[in-house]
C-alpha cells in the first residue's frame, strides 16, 4: 500500500493541532492516522478515574491490563474516590433451600445481617483486588488524587488499599498529590517518603473526634509534610464540616521551613473555628516570604460548636494580613476572601500596597464591593514610585456594573489583560448606583448603560483588556448577549466570556 500524503505529516504538527480540539473530538479521530491514534489513546487514558465499579470499570480494568496494548504506560493522572458497595442478595431456585433460610432467620434474627456483611466483605475485596492489579501496572503516573465523601459511610478497606500501598508503589515518581481521606488514614502517612513531590493538597475532616485524637493524627501528618521539605513547592490545606475539635494552630506551629515553597492556599470555615491562633500561621507565612509567589486565604461555611467562639475568631484573615512582616519580593498573585463582610479593608489595602510592584493577579471574593471600595483597593495597587500598576488579572465581586466603574478600571488599569466580574445589577443612573432600588426599570437602566458606554468608547480604545468574564445575578442573565456585543465593539480585540454564578 502506497504511503498517503497524510502519513507524511510530522507527529509534532498533529500534536499541535490536537491542542485545539476537545478531548471528546480527539477520541473519534483515532482512525485518521497513526499519529492521531496515539494522540487519541493518550487523550482517553491519560487521566484514569475510579468512582464506582460497574460494567465499564470491569472493561476498563481488562483493557488497561492487557499488555498487548500498553495503555497503562499512557496514564499520567490517577483519581480514586471510593464508593459504597451494596451486595446482591442471592435468590435460590431450590424451594427447600429457601424454606431452610426462612426457618434459620426465624430462630437467628442476626443471621441475615451476618450474611450481608460477609457478602459485602467479599465484594469489597474483589473490587479492591481488581483495581489494585491495574494500579500496579501504571508505571508513569505522576499525579494521584484520593477522595472521600464525609457525608456518607465508607469501607476502610478501600483506604487501606489505595493510600499507603499506592504511595509506596509510586514513591519515586509522584509529583502531585491530592488527598481527602478519613482522619485515621492521615495518621498512616508518617512513614511514607515521596522524594519528588512538589504539590500537596489536603482536605481535612475530623468528624467528631476529640481534641486529643485530632492532635495525635496531626502529629503524624506533620512528620509526613515536614519530610517533603527539599522539594515541596505548593501546599494547599483546607477543612470541611463536620470537624468539631479541629485546630490547625498546632500543625502550623510544628511545620518546618520549605526552601522551595512558592504557593500557599488555606481555607477554613469563615468563623475561624479551625485556627485558634492566626499569629502562628502568620509566622509560617513570614518564614517563607522570600519564596512565596501565590497566596490564597479563603473560607467555607461554618458550623455549630459546643464551646462558644471568641468574637475575634471571625477576623482571622484581617489579623493575619495585619501581622505579616516585610513584603515578599516575589509575591505576584493574591486571592483573598473579604471576611467578615463588613470588616475594615485597611489590612487588605496595606498588603496590596506593599506588593504593588510585583502583583500580577488579584482575586477578592465573598463581599460585594461598592464603587468607593473598589477605588480604595485600586489606589493600593498603584506603585507610588512609578505611578503605574503591574496588575494583569483582576477578579472582583461588585454591587453594580456601571459606566463610572468601567471608566475607573480602564483609567487606573490600562495594562489589565483579564478581568472577571461578579455583579448583581447593570445600572446607569447615579440614583440606582447608590441605592438598592432602581431609579428606572431594569430594561431602561440597561438601555441607558449601553448608550453611556458607547458614548465613552473612545476612552476604551487604548485599553489592553483581552478577556472580560462576567458572572451575573439571576435577574440579568438574559442580557449577556447584549453586553457581549457592546463590550466587543467598544474594546478592540476583547473576548467576552460567561462565568457560572457565584455561590457566595
Amino acid at each position: 500500500m502506497s504511503e498517503r500524503p497524510i502519513d507524511r505529516i510530522p507527529f509534532d504538527i498533529w500534536e499541535n493541532i490536537s491542542h485545539f480540539l476537545p478531548s471528546a473530538v480527539l477520541t473519534t479521530l483515532a482512525e485518521v492516522s497513526q499519529p492521531f491514534h496515539i494522540i487519541a489513546t493518550r487523550a482517553r487514558y491519560e487521566v484514569l478515574k475510579f468512582v464506582k465499579f460497574d460494567r465499564y470499570t470491569k472493561w476498563l480494568c481488562q483493557n488497561l491490563g492487557d499488555p498487548k496494548f500498553g495503555r497503562c504506560d499512557v496514564v499520567r493522572r490517577l483519581e480514586i474516590t471510593p464508593w459504597l458497595v451494596k451486595p446482591r442478595v442471592k435468590s435460590y431456585r431450590n424451594q427447600g433451600v429457601n424454606l431452610w433460610r426462612i426457618v434459620t432467620h426465624l430462630f437467628d434474627p442476626d443471621c441475615e445481617t451476618r450474611e450481608m456483611n460477609e457478602l459485602t466483605r467479599k465484594r469489597v475485596k474483589k473490587e479492591v483486588d481488581r483495581i489494585s492489579e491495574v494500579v500496579k501496572k501504571l508505571s508513569n503516573v505522576t499525579e494521584y488524587k484520593l477522595g472521600w465523601d464525609q457525608n456518607r459511610g465508607y469501607h476502610p478497606e478501600f483506604f487501606h488499599a489505595f493510600l499507603c500501598p499506592v504511595l509506596t508503589r509510586m514513591w519515586d515518581r509522584l509529583v502531585i498529590l491530592s488527598l481527602k481521606v478519613p482522619p485515621e488514614a492521615l495518621q498512616s502517612l508518617a512513614s511514607i517518603s515521596l522524594p519528588r513531590l512538589q504539590e500537596l493538597e489536603v482536605t481535612v475532616c475530623t468528624l467528631d473526634l476529640k481534641r486529643k485524637e485530632v492532635d495525635g493524627i496531626f502529629d503524624s501528618f506533620t512528620v509526613f509534610v515536614n519530610n517533603l521539605f527539599p522539594t515541596l513547592r505548593s501546599l494547599c490545606i483546607s477543612s470541611v464540616l463536620p470537624s468539631q475539635f479541629l485546630d490547625f494552630s498546632r500543625f502550623f506551629n510544628h511545620l518546618g521551613f520549605f526552601p522551595q515553597l512558592d504557593t500557599f492556599r488555606f481555607s477554613i470555615p469563615f468563623d475561624g473555628a479551625h485556627l485558634s491562633s492566626p499569629v502562628v500561621l502568620s509566622k509560617f507565612l513570614t518564614k517563607h516570604q522570600k519564596t512565596l509567589r501565590h497566596l490564597q486565604l479563603t473560607v467555607s461555611r461554618c458550623g455549630t460548636y459546643d464551646i462558644p467562639l471568641p468574637p475575634s475568631s471571625k477576623y482571622w484573615i484581617p489579623n493575619i494580613l495585619a501581622s505579616l512582616g516585610t513584603p515578599g519580593p516575589q509575591l505576584h498573585e493574591i486571592h483573598l476572601a473579604l471576611r467578615p463582610l463588613k470588616a475594615d479593608l485597611a489590612p487588605v489595602a496595606s498588603l496590596l500596597r506593599q506588593h504593588a510592584r510585583t502583583l500580577k493577579s488579584l482575586t477578592l471574593v465573598d463581599r460585594r464591593l461598592t464603587y468607593q471600595e473598589v477605588q480604595f483597593i485600586l489606589d493600593a495597587v498603584i506603585d507610588p514610585v512609578s505611578e503605574t500598576c503591574s496588575l494583569r488579572h483582576l477578579h472582583l465581586r461588585i454591587c453594580h456594573l456601571s459606566p463610572p466603574f468601567l471608566d475607573l478600571l480602564s483609567s487606573r488599569l490600562p495594562r489589565l489583560a483579564h478581568l472577571e466580574l461578579d455583579f448583581a445589577e447593570v445600572v446607569a443612573t447615579a440614583a440606582h448606583v447608590n441605592s438598592n432600588y432602581p431609579a428606572h426599570s431594569k430594561r431602561a437602566e440597561l438601555t441607558s448603560f449601553k448608550k453611556k458606554v458607547w458614548d465613552r468608547r473612545a476612552s476604551y480604545a487604548e485599553w489592553e483588556l483581552e478577556t472580560l468574564s462576567v458572572s451575573q445575578g439571576p435577574s440579568t442573565y438574559l442580557w449577556l448577549a447584549e453586553l457581549q456585543g457592546l463590550f466587543e465593539k467598544c474594546v478592540p480585540g476583547l473576548q467576552f466570556k460567561e462565568l457560572l454564578p457565584s455561590a457566595c
